[in-house]
């Protein structure tokens, strides 16, 4: 399921978040949407640059051959760019929150130069954020020292004896409530938050066309992220819980989990990019011309 999904994943997510690259990078006039836009494509296509290696890793039955050093590279590089992925989201929803609620203050303050500050404190952010797992995701060994797993390791500097459980358990408290407040809690009520202004303002103005347009791309856009992320942050606050749970079906849950949030990489490009008007007409143009210059150079040769 896992490799399916994760292939799946890196095709749609290389092709559509790449045309996302093309369309906001080179083919649109610099705004701040395209840039909001091309910070989630780039995240977003880097993310699925490194699909092939768990594609890998789970052909191989989960042992993971790469070395030590490509597992802490892949898995703080792949925490990092999902942070930054659902930081651009929450920020395209505060912005669009933002234009139809102070449409004065929006259009005096709105500009290229504040997006861009905007765009590297969000990257600066959470590279912060992710830099533990560089520390924490190591290699583990088992009694055959020819298999690998590539795994978090709380236990890292420390000899793990009795009076040193408190100092795994803590560290592994401590990323939890981070990566579930960070990355799940407050992007999601940020996200309901904007949505739900956006929409009570959308139905208060019968002035607004497209209204029911608008509420529809609301309500996929919310369901989308609680869709795709609510699952991926359960599993741990079950575990923080020490809920029980049968162990298959834990298992299985875990890497369902996993495919959701990671399938959430190449959603992003049709839910907030692909509904905007102006990326279908950019879109409907480039590609027709690309084909005939692709075409013409074949036939000249």
């Amino acid at each position: 399921m896992s490799i399916i999904c994760y292939s799946v994943t890196f095709i749609l997510g290389i092709v559509g978040n790449g045309l996302v690259i093309w369309i906001s990078g080179f083919k649109m006039k610099k705004t701040v949407n395209t840039i909001w836009f091309f910070n989630l494509g780039f995240t977003d296509f880097c993310f699925c640059l490194f699909l092939p290696l768990h594609i890998t890793e789970w052909a191989n039955n989960g042992i993971w051959p790469f070395g030590p050093v490509m597992c802490k590279l892949v898995y703080t590089t792949l925490f990092l760019n999902m942070s930054v992925s659902i930081s651009f989201l929450t920020i395209i929803s505060v912005d669009r929150c933002v234009s139809i609620q102070c449409p004065v203050w929006s259009k005096n303050h709105r500009n290229c130069k504040l997006a861009t500050s905007i765009s590297v404190i969000i990257w600066f952010l959470c590279l912060v954020l992710s830099s533990p797992y560089l520390a924490f995701y190591n290699i583990e060994k088992h009694q055959d020292e020819n298999i690998s797993y590539c795994s978090d390791d709380y236990a890292a500097w420390i000899n793990i004896t009795t009076s040193d459980e408190w100092t795994f358990d803590l560290r592994n408290k401590a990323m939890f409530i981070t990566r579930f407040v960070s990355m799940f809690l407050i992007p999601f009520f940020i996200v309901l938050v904007c949505y739900g202004l956006i929409a009570f303002h959308v139905r208060k103005s019968s002035r607004l066309s497209g209204s029911r347009r608008t509420f529809r791309i609301i309500i996929i856009i919310v369901l989308c992220f609680f869709s795709c992320w609510f699952l991926f942050h359960l599993m741990p606050f079950l575990n923080f819980m020490k809920i029980g749970m049968n162990e298959d079906l834990r298992f299985f849950m875990h890497h369902f989990a996993d495919c959701l949030a990671y399938f959430n990489s190449c959603l992003n490009p049709m839910v907030y990019v692909f509904t905007g008007r102006s990326f279908k007409k950019v879109l409907r143009k480039s590609i027709p011309f690309l084909l005939e210059n692709t075409f013409r150079e074949r036939e000249d040769i």
